[in-house]
């Protein structure tokens, strides 16, 4: 069994050893695999709240509107594509580094090892997690939820074996997270304050917290694959 306190302090003596390298790795998955989503919400939310037929009359015309709305189409279609084939593989490989972290000093290339070997069947497996976790968010907000941490465990099962069958991933990853959701979930939770006090920051103060719930999460992900 596991408790907050014990992951936690484990992730703290790991950051007093290595914790520049962990923050260069989570600002480079975040720029890696987040960015390009922020810049295509930004671009919605000014088309959304903006573009007015009765405040922008130059809207007014059809062929206007059908050219930004198709570039704002096509934005997002490459950023779906881009999160599928690029952003979800980066997740496996920043879950990698952070289970090698745990007691050596793994290069930053290791979050780019999802590329080699079974690429395909990564990319597979992270769109189908991805996929069913929306369906369920769809249907109801908090069975969704519990989807979410049911497959939470599979990034970091890819990431030690890509050769993985999807049904092998989401097995493994229900058995570990069985009777350890409400768990999960309260250790997230638990950076909470962290994070207020981050934002305080010019939201700044994030960007150097992320190592720290990296590492812990890695650190429940070894202690609950041992008891599976």
């Amino acid at each position: 069994m596991w408790n907050r306190q014990q992951v936690k302090e484990q992730a703290k003596i790991i950051m007093k050893r290595n914790y520049w390298k962990m923050f260069v790795v989570t600002l480079l998955v975040g720029l890696l695999t987040g960015e390009k989503t922020t810049i295509i919400e930004r671009v919605q939310n000014f088309a959304s709240t903006n573009i007015s037929y009765d405040t922008s009359p130059i809207f007014y015309s059809s062929n206007f509107q059908y050219i930004f709305y198709s570039f704002i189409s096509i934005a997002s279609i490459l950023g779906i594509l881009y999160t599928i084939f690029i952003g979800n593989v980066i997740v496996v490989g920043k879950s990698r580094y952070f289970i090698k972290n745990h007691d050596e000093n793994p290069e930053l290339s290791e979050i780019f090892k999802g590329f080699k070997g079974n690429y395909l069947n990564v990319v597979k497996i992270m769109f189908l997690m991805n996929l069913k976790i929306l369906l369920w968010l769809f249907l109801f907000i908090v069975p969704g939820i519990i989807k979410a941490y049911e497959y939470s465990m599979i990034p970091y099962l890819l990431a030690e074996n890509p050769n993985l069958s999807a049904s092998q991933a989401f097995s493994l990853s229900k058995q570990m997270t069985t009777g350890q959701k409400m768990d999960l979930f309260v250790l997230d939770l638990s950076f909470l304050g962290w994070i207020i006090l981050g934002l305080i920051c010019c939201g700044i103060g994030i960007l150097f917290l992320q190592p720290y719930p990296e590492a812990t999460r890695a650190e429940v992900y070894l202690i609950l694959k041992q008891q599976v």
